[in-house]
């Protein structure tokens, strides 16, 4: 059985990414904790919101992060542990049952003629896309968007780059200003979608962070050089 270590297999990629992410929760949750969870008239703290957020960012990512540690991953997921399950033999069963090298089993069908070919032909001697085959994506590799590992895999890393973009625009845009680049961004360039559905969303998600913490909780949010959110 080959399958079930390279299961068990730990994502490499997937736990700088969980690490990375339980990281920025621990900080946001200590620096909401000097602002204050709560004033002294019992009214809402600066803290409070951006407490609870990274508190679950931190809960969440962790333990994404201990799992993936302790090798559990998706069965569609292609990360370092099947490359090198890949590039090691493997036991493949043929036509009656029994179990051979797939090495022996590649060179006994070339030194029969060609048999190898021949399993790969429909009854109308055409060729057959076998998924999986050549190291391409497989059906059990692709999501239901139709994303590969490697889409989903960029896809991540464009996420969290733009996460820290956005951070870092805060003193210049302030908090809406970069929220609504990043809700662009993800919208538009990361998931493809239509720039004026795009727009409608970024700017319908600003309003909805504006009207809970400026216009509910009355906490005030950084509003950068342009004073915008305040």
């Amino acid at each position: 059985m080959t399958g079930s270590p390279a299961r068990r297999g730990i994502a490499v990629e997937q736990a700088v990414v969980y690490g990375l992410l339980t990281a920025l929760g621990l900080g946001a949750l200590v620096m909401a904790l000097g602002f204050g969870f709560f004033l002294e008239d019992s009214r809402v703290g600066p803290g409070l919101v951006p407490g609870v957020v990274g508190g679950l960012i931190l809960l969440i990512a962790g333990w994404e992060l201990l799992a993936t540690l302790r090798g559990h991953r998706t069965s569609h997921d292609s990360g370092l542990a099947e490359v090198v399950a890949a590039a090691t033999p493997d036991t493949t069963a043929d036509t009656t049952g029994h179990t051979t090298p797939g090495g022996a089993s590649a060179e006994s069908g070339a030194r029969e003629g060609g048999s190898a070919d021949a399993a790969t032909m429909s009854p109308d001697d055409g060729p057959v896309d076998l998924p999986g085959d050549g190291g391409g994506p497989g059906l059990d590799d692709v999501d239901i968007f139709g994303r590969t590992p490697k889409e989903r895999g960029r896809q991540l890393v464009a996420v969290f780059a733009a996460l820290v973009v956005a951070c870092l625009l805060v003193p210049l845009l302030g908090f809406l200003g970069s929220f609504f680049v990043l809700s662009l961004f993800i919208s538009a360039v990361v998931e493809r979608r239509r720039w004026v559905p795009s727009l409608i969303v970024s700017f319908l998600a600003v309003a909805a962070v504006y009207g809970v913490f400026v216009g509910f909780l009355g906490v005030p949010l950084p509003t950068g050089l342009i004073g915008i959110g305040g």
